[in-house]
């Protein structure tokens, strides 16, 4: 078992690397179709074994023949359902990936490694046909059950980078992605040298880029922080709430005035105008400090409260992208898209929450 987990996992990381559909079709199959035409009997292991190879090579009729082959004489295997899976990927078959690498997945007495790449077979299909929040979620999956599985940090790494633009969510994923890969493997040598130095790039970029970056006075946010917390302290919230926009504005890109503001604005404001001021106050909070739960959760609250479903759905699908384990955010995630109208992922959402237990 663990000698074919190691073989499929090189095997089934070239062909999600290479886009879960390249059908090589070169003549290193010769050796599959020739056994085929002179009717050689294979045993299922055999048969597994030739399917993990034509995989590697991302040869689809090869690894159809063998899996298929080693499917029909072991239909409870779950190695050859899976193999089953990785060759409806490289023809592009995704509805026959997915209900194959189902099938392993429903089982829950596998191993849990041997799950998690069905898991993550079958993100790599979802995502091959563009269903990305489900990937996202299968790929979560596939980590859950096996830190070590290379393919769900890097599919993770290019949603959070390419759809949901979560640039240090992306940056997390890829350097776990390569501390876990052969620094020879070609893909794993490409995220080090272009993808990491990107991401850390944009991210200096966007912190460069902020509206009042040029003009921050820190000092006088420092001084303006003080005053307004001595306010608060007094309970003169009115004149506090003067101090914080002071500050605010002196600094936007001051972590503790931005914290603060935001709290103090989320006790006091009802009005539709004091609740943005609040979230934009959060924003700056969350930008700078993106895996800090807590600031993500009175935000996307304080915005569930004000029934700006959308708005708590895309902070609270941030925070996840770092901690997506963390109940208390998937409970908030999941409740804003019912009241989004999003029923469909939020029982996705759901199911992935409830194998996390209570």
């Amino acid at each position: 078992m663990k000698r074919f987990l190691n073989l499929c996992s090189m095997a089934f990381l070239a062909v999600c690397v290479a886009g879960c559909g390249k059908d090589s079709g070169q003549e290193d199959a010769s050796a599959d179709r020739d056994a085929a035409a002179t009717n050689e009997v294979l045993t299922a292991d055999e048969l597994i074994a030739r399917a993990v190879g034509a995989v590697g090579r991302k040869d689809a009729v090869a690894a159809t023949a063998a899996a298929e082959a080693a499917q029909s004489l072991r239909p409870e295997s779950a190695e050859a359902n899976l193999l089953v899976g990785q060759a409806a990927c490289l023809r592009k078959d995704y509805d026959q990936a997915i209900a194959a690498f189902s099938s392993v997945i429903k089982e829950k007495s596998l191993p849990p490694a041997l799950r998690a790449k069905a898991y993550a077979g079958r993100g790599a299909a979802e995502f091959a046909r563009n269903d990305v929040d489900v990937a996202r979620i299968s790929f979560l999956q596939a980590q859950r059950l096996d830190r070590r599985n290379e393919s769900a940090w890097y599919h993770l790494g290019l949603i959070y980078r390419d759809t949901c633009r979560f640039t240090e969510a992306a940056l997390e994923q890829f350097q776990m992605f390569a501390r876990l890969s052969r620094p020879d493997e070609p893909h794993a040598e490409a995220v080090v040298r272009k993808d990491i130095p990107d991401l850390r790039a944009a991210i200096q970029r966007a912190a460069a880029e902020r509206p009042g970056v040029a003009t921050r006075n820190p000092e006088s946010a420092a001084k303006l922080l003080s005053e307004a917390q001595s306010l608060e302290e007094k309970k003169r919230l009115a004149l506090a709430k003067k101090k914080y926009a002071a500050a605010f504005e002196a600094d936007p890109l001051s972590y503790p005035v931005a914290l603060g503001y935001a709290r103090l604005l989320k006790r006091m404001e009802s009005s539709e105008d004091g609740v943005d001021k609040a979230l934009a106050a959060y924003r700056a909070v969350i930008d700078q400090r993106p895996a800090v739960q807590k600031n993500s959760l009175e935000a996307a609250r304080l915005a569930y409260a004000n029934r700006r479903w959308a708005t708590a759905v895309r902070i609270m699908d941030r925070a996840v992208a770092h901690d997506p384990q963390n109940k208390e955010s998937l409970d908030v995630l999941i409740g804003a898209l019912m009241k989004a109208g999003n029923g469909k992922l939020a029982n996705a959402w759901s199911e992935y929450r409830k194998d996390l237990g209570r």
